[in-house]
């Protein structure tokens, strides 16, 4: 049998009488959760430093013990993150989805020109948007910027933690030019995942309020022709006749009953 004419076919699950597309398995799920857990109690603790005496930590830290309480949270999260990135680096070299998945992730020529495009497209100098496949440009920067993020946070966190270790390979100097790339580092985290990865997650007109194939995994068939048209058509390809004339009909069904309901 030959198992890559079966690869789309893995991918696609049945809900409810509708076929979607499996866009994240469960172990990439996990591994999300684990990640947006560990980010947001290492921003929630960490701000503090950053920001004492503001009207906010203040009020939140009111005990004697709020601080080293922060403290300890702050170091579980940031173990959290180790774990998960330990993890991620084992599913991408060992798993066949995460390997491939890894592959088509590498930023190709194809990428800088669909930037320039879609640049070209949103100025309404070009009438269609660029054709994406599995992961789109921004998707690509989303997943480096996590890469970069968390192994500056991690290499700085740990000297940081065991500052009497850290001053025996470095100067004291080098250890607070340490803590100010941590701390900057941090907020920039902060920042990208507020303005940049909550709008196309969450805020954008497509899928607001909130896109659940983080949750479930599945993504409707129409959203995946029409925002991944150059891997739906690959998918189409490689299924069975009677899969695909499936999925025709459902898309088809959906478009009619869309039309209905505008009328």
């Amino acid at each position: 049998m030959n198992t890559r004419s079966y690869r789309f076919q893995d991918r696609l699950v049945e809900h409810e009488g509708k076929l979607y597309y499996l866009r994240f398995s469960k172990a990439q799920r996990l591994q999300h959760l684990l990640l947006l857990t560990s980010v947001t109690l290492l921003i929630l603790t960490g701000m503090p430093l950053l920001l004492p005496d503001t009207w906010v930590v203040k009020h939140l830290f009111l005990f004697e013990s709020s601080f080293t309480i922060r403290g300890i949270i702050h170091r579980l999260a940031a173990l959290i993150l180790l774990g998960v990135t330990v993890y991620h680096i084992f599913y991408c070299l060992f798993s066949e989805r995460g390997n491939r998945d890894l592959r088509e992730m590498i930023l190709t020529k194809k990428d800088i020109t669909d930037f320039f495009q879609m640049i070209s497209y949103n100025l309404g100098r070009r009438k269609d948007p660029p054709l994406f496949g599995r992961f789109n440009f921004i998707e690509k920067f989303e997943y480096y910027a996590v890469v970069w993020g968390s192994a500056i946070m991690l290499l700085t966190g740990a000297a940081l933690w065991f500052p009497v270790q850290a001053t025996i390979l470095f100067p004291r100097w080098v250890l607070d030019i340490i803590r100010v790339i941590h701390s900057f580092e941090a907020i920039l985290a902060f920042l990208t995942i507020t303005i940049w990865h909550m709008y196309n997650v969450h805020l954008n007109p497509e899928v607001f309020p909130m896109s659940k194939v983080w949750l479930n995994g599945r993504m409707d068939l129409e959203f995946f022709r029409d925002h991944h048209p150059l891997e739906f058509e690959a998918m189409l390809a490689e299924l069975p006749p009677d899969t695909v004339k499936r999925i025709q009909q459902q898309l088809q069904e959906n478009t009619e009953a869309e039309k209905v309901e505008t009328t």
